[in-house]
Protein backbone atom coordinates (compact mmCIF):
# COMPACT_ATOMS: atom_id res chain seq x y z
CA UNK A 1 0.00 0.00 0.00
CA UNK A 2 1.16 3.53 -0.65
CA UNK A 3 0.60 6.54 1.55
CA UNK A 4 -2.13 9.00 0.66
CA UNK A 5 -0.78 12.36 -0.51
CA UNK A 6 -2.36 15.75 -0.06
CA UNK A 7 -4.18 15.47 -3.40
CA UNK A 8 -5.66 12.03 -2.76
CA UNK A 9 -8.82 10.73 -4.42
CA UNK A 10 -10.71 9.74 -1.29
CA UNK A 11 -14.47 9.82 -1.63
CA UNK A 12 -14.34 11.18 -5.19
CA UNK A 13 -16.55 9.82 -7.98
CA UNK A 14 -13.45 8.75 -9.89
CA UNK A 15 -12.20 6.66 -6.97
CA UNK A 16 -15.72 5.32 -6.41
CA UNK A 17 -15.95 4.00 -9.97
CA UNK A 18 -12.46 2.51 -9.83
CA UNK A 19 -13.35 0.73 -6.63
CA UNK A 20 -16.62 -0.55 -8.13
CA UNK A 21 -14.74 -1.94 -11.14
CA UNK A 22 -12.08 -3.56 -8.95
CA UNK A 23 -14.76 -5.17 -6.78
CA UNK A 24 -16.47 -6.65 -9.85
CA UNK A 25 -13.14 -7.90 -11.19
CA UNK A 26 -12.32 -9.51 -7.84
CA UNK A 27 -15.69 -11.24 -7.66
CA UNK A 28 -15.18 -12.59 -11.19
CA UNK A 29 -11.65 -13.69 -10.32
CA UNK A 30 -12.91 -15.56 -7.25
CA UNK A 31 -15.55 -17.39 -9.28
CA UNK A 32 -13.03 -18.20 -12.00
CA UNK A 33 -10.52 -19.42 -9.41
CA UNK A 34 -13.07 -21.67 -7.68
CA UNK A 35 -14.39 -23.05 -10.97
CA UNK A 36 -10.90 -23.84 -12.24
CA UNK A 37 -10.07 -25.79 -9.09
CA UNK A 38 -13.41 -27.59 -8.95
CA UNK A 39 -13.15 -28.71 -12.56
CA UNK A 40 -9.82 -30.42 -12.01
CA UNK A 41 -10.58 -34.13 -12.53
CA UNK A 42 -9.21 -36.95 -10.44
CA UNK A 43 -7.15 -38.13 -13.42
CA UNK A 44 -5.17 -34.90 -13.64
CA UNK A 45 -1.56 -35.46 -12.73
CA UNK A 46 -0.35 -33.84 -9.56
CA UNK A 47 2.28 -31.76 -11.39
CA UNK A 48 -0.23 -30.55 -13.99
CA UNK A 49 -2.76 -29.72 -11.27
CA UNK A 50 -0.15 -27.75 -9.35
CA UNK A 51 0.62 -25.66 -12.45
CA UNK A 52 -3.06 -24.89 -13.02
CA UNK A 53 -3.58 -23.95 -9.36
CA UNK A 54 -0.51 -21.74 -9.36
CA UNK A 55 -1.75 -19.88 -12.43
CA UNK A 56 -5.21 -19.46 -10.87
CA UNK A 57 -3.64 -18.23 -7.63
CA UNK A 58 -1.62 -15.58 -9.47
CA UNK A 59 -4.70 -14.25 -11.27
CA UNK A 60 -6.68 -14.13 -8.03
CA UNK A 61 -3.86 -12.42 -6.17
CA UNK A 62 -3.54 -9.76 -8.88
CA UNK A 63 -7.26 -9.03 -8.67
CA UNK A 64 -7.13 -8.89 -4.87
CA UNK A 65 -4.19 -6.46 -4.93
CA UNK A 66 -6.03 -4.24 -7.42
CA UNK A 67 -9.10 -4.32 -5.18
CA UNK A 68 -7.04 -3.38 -2.12
CA UNK A 69 -5.39 -0.50 -3.98
CA UNK A 70 -8.75 0.76 -5.20
CA UNK A 71 -10.25 0.59 -1.72
CA UNK A 72 -7.26 2.44 -0.30
CA UNK A 73 -7.57 5.22 -2.89
CA UNK A 74 -11.30 5.47 -2.29
CA UNK A 75 -11.47 5.28 1.52
CA UNK A 76 -7.94 5.41 2.88
CA UNK A 77 -8.43 1.94 4.38
CA UNK A 78 -7.38 -1.54 3.34
CA UNK A 79 -9.42 -4.76 3.24
CA UNK A 80 -8.75 -7.49 5.83
CA UNK A 81 -6.81 -9.57 3.31
CA UNK A 82 -3.31 -9.11 4.71
CA UNK A 83 -2.17 -7.58 1.42
CA UNK A 84 -0.72 -4.49 3.10
CA UNK A 85 1.67 -6.78 5.01
CA UNK A 86 3.01 -8.62 1.95
CA UNK A 87 4.68 -5.97 -0.19
CA UNK A 88 6.51 -7.21 -3.29
CA UNK A 89 9.94 -5.61 -3.06
CA UNK A 90 10.41 -6.08 -6.82
CA UNK A 91 7.69 -3.48 -7.36
CA UNK A 92 9.28 -0.86 -5.06
CA UNK A 93 11.72 1.82 -6.12
CA UNK A 94 14.98 2.50 -4.23
CA UNK A 95 13.50 5.15 -1.92
CA UNK A 96 10.57 2.88 -1.00
CA UNK A 97 12.96 -0.01 -0.28
CA UNK A 98 15.01 2.27 1.99
CA UNK A 99 11.84 3.30 3.83
CA UNK A 100 10.86 -0.36 4.20
CA UNK A 101 14.30 -1.23 5.61
CA UNK A 102 14.07 1.66 8.08
CA UNK A 103 10.63 0.46 9.20
CA UNK A 104 11.98 -3.08 9.70
CA UNK A 105 14.92 -1.76 11.75
CA UNK A 106 12.58 0.36 13.87
CA UNK A 107 10.34 -2.65 14.48
CA UNK A 108 13.33 -4.85 15.42
CA UNK A 109 14.60 -2.17 17.80
CA UNK A 110 11.15 -1.86 19.36
CA UNK A 111 10.96 -5.66 19.72
CA UNK A 112 14.30 -5.68 21.56
CA UNK A 113 13.18 -2.86 23.83
CA UNK A 114 9.91 -4.66 24.54
CA UNK A 115 11.80 -7.87 25.39
CA UNK A 116 14.12 -5.99 27.74
CA UNK A 117 11.21 -4.22 29.37
CA UNK A 118 9.42 -7.54 29.81
CA UNK A 119 12.50 -9.08 31.43
CA UNK A 120 12.82 -6.11 33.80
CA UNK A 121 9.14 -6.24 34.67
CA UNK A 122 9.38 -9.99 35.34
CA UNK A 123 12.34 -9.46 37.65
CA UNK A 124 10.53 -6.64 39.43
CA UNK A 125 7.35 -8.66 39.79
CA UNK A 126 9.06 -11.80 41.02
CA UNK A 127 11.83 -10.16 43.03
CA UNK A 128 15.06 -12.10 42.70
CA UNK A 129 15.33 -14.96 40.18
CA UNK A 130 13.77 -18.19 41.38
CA UNK A 131 17.05 -20.10 41.19
CA UNK A 132 20.69 -19.05 40.93
CA UNK A 133 23.44 -21.51 40.06
CA UNK A 134 27.17 -21.70 40.71
CA UNK A 135 29.30 -23.93 38.48
CA UNK A 136 32.64 -24.92 40.03
CA UNK A 137 35.22 -26.70 37.90
CA UNK A 138 38.58 -27.87 39.17
CA UNK A 139 41.18 -29.59 36.97
CA UNK A 140 44.54 -30.71 38.35
CA UNK A 141 47.73 -31.30 36.31
CA UNK A 142 51.21 -32.55 36.93
CA UNK A 143 53.96 -30.57 35.16
CA UNK A 144 56.04 -33.40 33.73
CA UNK A 145 58.16 -31.16 31.47
CA UNK A 146 58.19 -27.43 32.22
CA UNK A 147 60.23 -26.56 29.14
CA UNK A 148 57.73 -28.38 26.94
CA UNK A 149 54.92 -26.31 28.43
CA UNK A 150 56.90 -23.10 27.85
CA UNK A 151 57.56 -24.11 24.24
CA UNK A 152 53.86 -24.85 23.79
CA UNK A 153 53.18 -21.34 25.14
CA UNK A 154 55.55 -19.85 22.57
CA UNK A 155 53.83 -21.79 19.79
CA UNK A 156 50.49 -20.50 21.04
CA UNK A 157 51.90 -16.96 20.94
CA UNK A 158 52.77 -17.41 17.26
CA UNK A 159 49.25 -18.70 16.55
CA UNK A 160 47.58 -15.82 18.37
CA UNK A 161 49.79 -12.89 17.40
CA UNK A 162 52.38 -12.29 14.67
CA UNK A 163 53.93 -15.57 13.44
CA UNK A 164 57.32 -13.92 12.85
CA UNK A 165 57.58 -12.17 16.22
CA UNK A 166 59.87 -13.64 18.83
CA UNK A 167 57.80 -14.42 21.95
CA UNK A 168 60.35 -12.97 24.37
CA UNK A 169 57.67 -12.48 27.04
CA UNK A 170 57.02 -16.23 27.24
CA UNK A 171 59.86 -17.09 29.56
CA UNK A 172 58.25 -18.95 32.44
CA UNK A 173 55.43 -21.33 33.23
CA UNK A 174 52.86 -18.65 34.14
CA UNK A 175 53.39 -16.69 30.93
CA UNK A 176 53.20 -19.89 28.88
CA UNK A 177 49.89 -20.84 30.50
CA UNK A 178 48.57 -17.36 29.71
CA UNK A 179 49.40 -17.73 26.01
CA UNK A 180 47.85 -21.21 25.92
CA UNK A 181 44.65 -19.83 27.40
CA UNK A 182 44.62 -16.93 24.90
CA UNK A 183 44.97 -19.30 21.98
CA UNK A 184 42.67 -22.15 22.92
CA UNK A 185 40.91 -21.40 26.17
CA UNK A 186 41.46 -23.14 29.45
CA UNK A 187 40.51 -26.42 27.78
CA UNK A 188 43.77 -26.29 25.81
CA UNK A 189 45.71 -27.32 28.91
CA UNK A 190 44.43 -30.87 28.58
CA UNK A 191 46.22 -31.17 25.22
CA UNK A 192 49.41 -29.36 26.20
CA UNK A 193 52.71 -31.26 26.03
CA UNK A 194 54.41 -31.39 29.41
CA UNK A 195 51.14 -31.43 31.36
CA UNK A 196 49.54 -34.64 32.63
CA UNK A 197 45.97 -34.66 33.89
CA UNK A 198 45.56 -35.56 37.56
CA UNK A 199 41.77 -35.58 37.56
CA UNK A 200 38.97 -33.05 37.35
CA UNK A 201 35.63 -32.42 38.98
CA UNK A 202 32.70 -30.16 38.19
CA UNK A 203 30.09 -29.17 40.74
CA UNK A 204 26.85 -27.31 40.08
CA UNK A 205 25.33 -25.87 43.23
CA UNK A 206 22.45 -23.66 44.18
CA UNK A 207 23.96 -20.19 44.60
CA UNK A 208 23.24 -17.86 47.50
CA UNK A 209 24.78 -14.87 45.74
CA UNK A 210 26.25 -14.10 42.32
CA UNK A 211 29.69 -12.79 41.39
CA UNK A 212 28.31 -9.74 39.59
CA UNK A 213 26.69 -8.64 42.84
CA UNK A 214 30.18 -7.56 44.01
CA UNK A 215 33.26 -5.94 42.54
CA UNK A 216 35.96 -8.38 41.36
CA UNK A 217 38.25 -7.09 44.12
CA UNK A 218 35.80 -8.59 46.60
CA UNK A 219 35.92 -12.07 45.05
CA UNK A 220 38.34 -13.28 47.70
CA UNK A 221 37.17 -16.88 47.66
CA UNK A 222 35.02 -17.33 44.54
CA UNK A 223 35.35 -21.12 44.72
CA UNK A 224 34.47 -21.50 48.38
CA UNK A 225 31.51 -23.72 49.16
CA UNK A 226 29.41 -24.25 52.21
CA UNK A 227 27.23 -27.13 53.26
CA UNK A 228 24.08 -24.99 53.22
CA UNK A 229 24.08 -24.87 49.42
CA UNK A 230 22.40 -27.73 47.63
CA UNK A 231 24.62 -29.74 45.30
CA UNK A 232 22.59 -30.25 42.11
CA UNK A 233 25.12 -32.07 39.94
CA UNK A 234 28.64 -33.46 40.34
CA UNK A 235 30.76 -34.89 37.53
CA UNK A 236 34.17 -36.42 38.34
CA UNK A 237 36.83 -37.15 35.70
CA UNK A 238 39.40 -39.68 36.89
CA UNK A 239 42.71 -40.45 35.22
CA UNK A 240 44.60 -43.69 34.96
Amino acid sequence: MTEIDENDLRWTNEARESFRTAAADLAEAINRHATMLLELTATTGAEAADEVIAEADELLEAAAVAYADAQFEFSGTVPPLGLDEELDEDDLDEDELDDLDDEDEDEEYEDVEDAEDTAEETTEDNGEPDLKLTVLHRADFVVTDEQAVIQAGKDAYHDTWEPDDEPVDVADLGEALQQLRNAGGIEALAETPGLASAGATTWILEATELLDEHDPDEWHTPFATDESRQLLLRVDELTG
